[in-house]
């Protein structure tokens, strides 16, 4: 089965965590830093659970965006069959 992707920009309140992971601040900080230098070089992958987006790879990326009081982002919307 081979998932279906699409590249969408989205507002980052829209995107809830899937809690899985926690992370060491120092590491937010050091991925902030390089997201504020840089911009946002990978984009996340989200899927739609039928009332508003949910992380499906990169929680970390998304804290980091959230620390930088980022507001929309574009992200790759992983679409079921």
């Amino acid at each position: 089965m081979q998932l279906k992707k699409k590249m969408i920009e989205v507002d980052v309140e829209r995107i809830r965590p899937n809690l899985r992971l926690l992370y060491r601040s120092e590491s937010l900080e050091v991925l902030s830093r390089s997201i504020r230098s840089q911009g946002l070089l990978e984009p996340m992958e989200i899927w739609f659970d039928g009332e508003g987006f949910r992380i499906w790879d990169g929680e970390k990326r998304w804290r980091a965006c959230k620390m930088l009081v980022v507001t929309r982002v574009k992200a790759l919307l992983v679409e079921f069959p």
